[in-house]
């Protein structure tokens, strides 16, 4: 599934707060072009020392200090490129739609979303890769000038038996409203390396 292109991503710098609670500060995301192969979207720099398994709880939440927001034209040049259905075109709609107008594909949000939480979260882990993406769901539609912010939370963890050197961790990723209100969420299966990989591994 293709991301969508960041300008302006200089770089991201990471702090604790209390109760499990973590902050990604980004300076100056913004969402300008949904075709990858015309981008000039910044990677995001992984951490000196990444978080392991071992430094996450069930409960830990990590949050994206900016937010995203979406513009006529981005939602129109996303869904051109990947999901042009004609709600997601124009403001013209069959009149047993739910939408009254234009509103952002669902991918999008989706996409725009991820991002966020990479450099919230997938960035700041020894993160392995992801075993699957369960519960996606839309809450309702995004329309032009929405703009989300991203959580990460931390929902189960359990040692791999296969393999000392790494561990499941699966977290809820959630895009929400200025309100606070969820608009689109997903559960992230994911594989973290441990911190004491190298010792059990030579044991």
């Amino acid at each position: 599934m293709a991301t969508p292109a960041a300008n302006g991503l200089r770089s991201v710098e990471a702090t604790a707060a209390s109760a499990g609670v973590f902050t990604a500060l980004i300076d100056d995301y913004a969402m300008t072009n949904a075709d990858p192969p015309d981008s000039d979207a910044t990677p995001i720099s992984p951490p000196d020392e990444p978080l392991t398994y071992d430094d996450l709880s069930v409960g830990d939440r990590f949050e994206a200090d900016q937010t995203v927001a979406f513009t006529r034209e981005e939602i129109v040049d996303f869904a051109t490129a990947y999901d042009p259905q004609p709600f997601h075109l124009g403001d013209e709609a069959d009149d047993a739609s739910p939408f009254e107008g234009l509103v952002a594909s669902g991918l999008h949000s989706y996409c725009a979303c991820n991002r966020l939480a990479t450099a919230a979260f997938f960035a700041r882990v020894a993160f392995l890769g992801g075993r699957g993406v369960d519960d996606l769901r839309w809450f309702r539609p995004v329309e032009p000038g929405d703009t989300l912010s991203v959580d990460v939370e931390v929902v189960a963890m359990r040692p791999s038996d296969s393999d000392p050197r790494r561990g499941y961790v699966d977290v809820d990723v959630t895009g929400r409203d200025p309100a606070g209100e969820p608009v689109v969420s997903w559960r992230v299966l994911g594989l973290i390396r441990r911190g004491d990989a190298d010792a059990d591994a030579a044991e």
